[in-house]
């Protein structure tokens, strides 16, 4: 098989996977009566996002949606090719013209943020103040980032807008340094929630990077 052909078959598989663990999410939100935003970090080709609105309209679940994205492709943070050598900057690019055409079918049912620019520019003071000020909380997180000093910033901000039963998604935790538990996306993950203090129960795994977290305060 070609490249293409090859990258074709393995997202076959995966969004099939994450189609499935967005099921079950906003089955638990719903169960459980957990009201909130979806927050989105990576939104490369709009695929989970438009899983997450399509499942909070089938599920009449009232929540307004963040997509946080340079909508440039994958940031230079000077190692990605150690952490994987998929890497490179500007892979995963989708404009934000693009994106919006790709959730257009879903998003005149429910409100839409887009806030661009990479995350240590655009996850500053002032739009944590905004987000307290106007009480926005999240119900499922969805961080797919593929470098760990993205998860580290996106992480590091949303860490303090969850309630008890936020869903937290990884997309990409297995997926540095060949999955070590004590390097990249793993490591950030474990010392961001004992900075914030966060009580986390391990929840489903996800495709073969993927992993999945409730949250408590």
């Amino acid at each position: 098989p070609t490249k293409k052909q090859e990258i074709e078959y393995n997202q076959t598989f995966r969004q099939s996977e994450k189609l499935k663990f967005f099921q079950r999410a906003f089955d638990f939100l719903y169960n459980n009566k957990i009201n909130g935003d979806y927050f989105e970090f990576g939104c490369h080709r709009a695929r989970t996002f438009r899983f997450a609105l399509r499942e909070s309209i089938i599920k009449n679940i009232s929540m307004n949606f963040h997509a946080f994205d340079s909508f440039r492709g994958l940031p230079d943070h000077g190692n990605n090719d150690k952490q994987n050598t998929w890497h490179t900057k500007g892979l995963l690019s989708t404009s934000d013209k693009d994106f919006k055409k790709l959730i257009s079918k879903y998003s005149k049912f429910k409100k839409v943020s887009l806030y661009k620019g990479y995350y240590e520019d655009s996850l500053d003071k002032s739009l944590f103040l905004n987000f307290k000020k106007k009480k926005i909380i999240a119900s499922l997180i969805n961080i797919d980032c593929d470098l760990e000093k993205s998860v580290n910033c996106s992480l590091d901000f949303s860490l303090n807008f969850i309630q008890d039963g936020t869903v937290l998604y990884i997309d990409d935790y297995y997926d540095t340094y060949k999955g070590h538990p004590k390097k990249g996306i793993p490591l950030v993950v474990n010392k961001l929630f004992k900075k914030h203090k966060i009580l986390s129960e391990p929840w489903y795994n996800v495709a073969g990077c993927g992993k999945s977290y409730l949250l408590y305060k």
